[in-house]
């Protein structure tokens, strides 16, 4: 099947039932003092719990701050500089040429404005991102990019670069939900350019990750190049099989705007390769 279509005495008796009460009075206070304790320790466990619960989304190493991560439906939608160049044509929704059903494990599988996936289309081999390198909980790439990132991300760390992901593997419906965002707050031309239209986004693959660091507040701007940690994974992303995946001056080939937060995984010989030629993963593929 092609994978395109895509749980005794009166007396005595008193004198027991004096000496059974005398007892049960003495038990009574045991079992109090027991109550007691055991309401003590409950309470110190919910206290411990709740500071728990407080502190679980940040790390002690201080690498992520959660609390200022702007939402991916907004910070997507940040650029600085206008549309460039000529073919207007690939800025809008373009008709599709093939149409994606199942993941057959490619890492050099092209999803953009002309190549998309159906809307149950799930990536396999996905992992969730620890805590320590992700602005949110249950962020999901595949394994091999994970793997990659993780190598990437300690390096960068020993270094004194400091930055995590924001956004990885997307649903259709959640890309949709972030395009009629973008409709919604920005014009149309805008729109086309900063945000994919449901089955068209790259994040489909699971093979993507945007990145954003608490030098730049934890935004998404094309000012991140001029960053510290932004020019560190320009410089290095391709030593760990991540490729600048819409690069400045090719907006017209990708079809999208310029975003120096948006990485791609396609391997190491691959990433260097098109990194160190200055080309687009389509042009690099022979495609649009």
């Amino acid at each position: 099947m092609s994978k395109y279509h895509r749980v005794g005495s009166e007396a005595g008796d008193k004198a027991e039932i004096k000496r059974s009460s005398k007892v049960r009075y003495r038990i009574n206070w045991k079992r109090f003092a027991v109550f007691i304790l055991l309401v003590v320790l409950v309470l110190f466990l919910c206290i411990k719990g709740i500071t728990g619960c407080v502190n679980r989304d940040k790390p002690d190493d201080g690498s992520v701050k959660k609390d200022n991560v702007a939402d991916p439906s907004t910070v997507e939608l940040k650029g600085d500089e206008p549309p460039t160049g000529e073919d207007t044509s690939i800025r809008g929704i373009p008709e599709l040429k093939d149409v994606l059903t199942y993941d057959d494990g490619d890492l050099l599988v092209l999803v953009n404005k002309y190549h998309g996936v159906t809307r149950d289309y799930e990536p396999e081999g996905m992992v969730t991102v620890e805590m320590s390198m992700a602005a949110w909980d249950d962020i999901q790439i595949k394994k091999e990019a994970y793997d990659a990132f993780v190598e990437m991300f300690n390096d960068a760390a020993a270094q004194g670069y400091s930055f995590c992901i924001c956004s990885g593997y997307r649903s259709y419906e959640y890309q949709q939900e972030l395009f009629e965002n973008a409709l919604a707050t920005q014009s149309e031309e805008e729109a086309h350019m900063f945000s994919a239209y449901p089955g068209r986004s790259e994040h489909h693959t699971g093979l993507a990750i945007d990145i954003t660091s608490e030098s730049m507040d934890w935004a998404l701007s094309q000012d991140f190049a001029s960053y510290p940690e932004g020019q560190w994974l320009d410089e290095h992303c391709q030593d760990y099989g991540f490729i600048l995946r819409y690069q400045k001056g090719k907006e017209d080939i990708t079809g999208y705007q310029y975003e120096p937060w948006h990485f791609r995984y396609v391997g190491k010989e691959v990433a260097k390769d098109i990194m160190s030629r200055g080309i687009t993963f389509e042009e690099y593929l022979g495609e649009n």
